[in-house]
């Protein structure tokens, strides 16, 4: 069984992502991108899930004050996904240490309905599905989420 690494993001990297996440996209029949480059948002951090050199997910922080932050970027290739792989756990263990370590207490994201199999995911990691009206008010929205997660992290 290949070894997931997770690695810092270069740019690099950027057109094979833009790769996968079109290749991603193409699974659901409604649009998972609101179709502008995420450029104009820089992440504090953002992390890149290999396969040997095959780039098979990504994933994002914005922090957003001193102590919560808003998830981005969360995806993996089909291949990818699920327990045999455990790619976005590997990718959001990421997120959690780099969080504490940065004294982040609460992680926000946005995701859309049709993407069930990630709620249940954010469910088994302590994400608790909220209102958008519980969301801060400095929470970047990305206009075609409709799903609000929240999670308190365990500070070391």
């Amino acid at each position: 069984m290949p070894k997931i690494e997770i690695r810092p993001y270069h740019a690099v990297h950027q057109n094979e992502i833009d790769v996968m996440i079109n290749e991603i996209s193409n699974e659901f029949l409604v649009p998972i991108s609101s179709g502008r480059k995420s450029t104009s948002v820089l992440l504090d951090k953002y992390w890149v899930a290999f396969n040997g050199s095959e780039i098979v997910g990504t994933v994002g922080i914005l922090k957003t004050d001193s102590n919560f932050s808003v998830l981005k970027n969360m995806f993996v290739k089909k291949k990818y996904r699920g327990k045999d792989f455990g790619t976005a756990q590997l990718l959001l263990n990421s997120v959690f240490d780099w969080s504490i370590e940065e004294g982040i207490s609460r992680i926000y994201l946005g995701t859309m309905d049709q993407f069930k199999a990630a709620h249940k995911f954010y469910e088994k990691n302590e994400f608790q599905k909220i209102g958008k009206s519980k969301l801060p008010l400095n929470f970047i929205k990305n206009p075609i989420d409709d799903v609000f997660y929240k999670k308190d992290l365990n500070m070391r």
